[in-house]
């Protein structure tokens, strides 16, 4: 990090056929989900649309959840 003086170490896996299913994975969530995060939480919060109210709160809570099991549980 610039300001701190800390250096941040980040390791890219290229495991092809895990990033594969990753993209479909994402690819299968906007489909179901009616559009994509950015989607939802920029342009239908902007229009007030109900679903896209939901889709980012629910967007939000499994957000939290998972930095609350990383952090804590596992």
């Amino acid at each position: 990090m610039y300001f701190t003086g800390a250096e941040i170490t980040q390791t890219v896996s290229s495991n092809v056929p895990l990033m594969i299913a990753a993209g479909l994975l994402v690819g299968f969530g906007s489909i179901y989900g009616n559009g994509c995060t950015s989607g939802h939480g920029v342009c239908g919060l902007s229009r007030l649309s109900g679903r896209s109210m939901v889709a980012t709160a629910t967007f939000m809570a499994a957000a939290f959840v998972t930095v609350f099991l990383v952090r804590h549980v596992i």
